[in-house]
């Protein structure tokens, strides 16, 4: 799938990674739609930055945890550019909750975000593309979960049990989609930590890591191109952690 000219609807864009997401795609020539929930300044600050870089973006408020919010970003696309090309799945909640605290709610949270917005919006990217007389490649859908997930902590068993899931479900609709979409996951390590961040635990970590290093807002950003351009490739997660994984 060629990035330059395609519509790419990034969840969770208006800050921290999901930002960096949308500012790489529309470098490479995306028209972006920029996803928040309740953060719409910031949002629109990522649109303000796109535009300012000669790209084309604009934002869509949504509560992804409804359907009724599911449908209204996934019809955005098509009635404002015309089309739709592919699929970030970004937006998350990152919350330490143990396994006594954690409550009905929390769970459902988790699985909400995690889970059925991804699943609903890519069944209608797949929904959309069944109406194109021609499409010379197939859409794609990236997902973004956690690396944390293959080695997890008992800090947050909801949402590893929901970010592990999605990683099934990239591969299940890999199959359920095809061939009219792809779908692939990004695992990112410890990218950009909160601002509340324990910078001696991130110390710690990076000289743990087999390659030495955290993995960079850029090096997700490639990698998310790297599999929106490669036609071949679909079910498959790559881990961007600095070799965490193999911990």
């Amino acid at each position: 799938m060629k990035l330059s000219g395609s519509v790419v609807v990034v969840t969770g864009a208006s800050d921290r990674l999901g930002r960096m997401l949308a500012l790489g795609l529309a470098a490479r020539g995306a028209k972006v739609v920029v996803h928040c929930h309740t953060q719409t300044g910031s949002a629109d600050k990522t649109v303000a930055l796109i535009q300012e870089r000669g790209g084309t973006a604009f934002r869509l408020s949504a509560d992804l945890t409804s359907m009724e919010g599911i449908e209204a970003l996934a019809a955005s696309p098509v009635e404002h550019f015309g089309r739709w090309d592919a699929l970030v799945n970004s937006a998350s909640v990152f919350r330490t909750i143990g396994i006594g605290e954690v409550g009905e709610a929390d769970w459902q949270l988790d699985q909400d975000l995690h889970q059925r917005a991804p699943f609903f919006l890519s069944k209608a990217l797949y929904r959309f593309r069944e109406t194109v007389e021609v499409a010379e490649t197939p859409a794609c859908v990236v997902n973004i979960t956690d690396t944390g997930v293959r080695r997890p902590t008992a800090s947050r068993p909801s949402y590893y049990c929901a970010k592990s899931a999605l990683e099934s479900q990239a591969r299940i609709l890999g199959v359920a989609l095809a061939p009219l979409v792809r779908v692939n996951t990004v695992a990112p390590g410890a990218v950009i930590p909160a601002v509340q961040a324990d910078e001696t635990y991130f110390a710690q970590l990076k000289k743990r890591l087999p390659l030495g290093r955290l993995a960079s807002p850029e090096d997700v950003v490639d990698a998310v191109i790297f599999l929106f351009e490669n036609d071949s490739i679909t079910g498959q997660t790559i881990a961007v952690d600095g070799g965490e994984h193999l911990l």
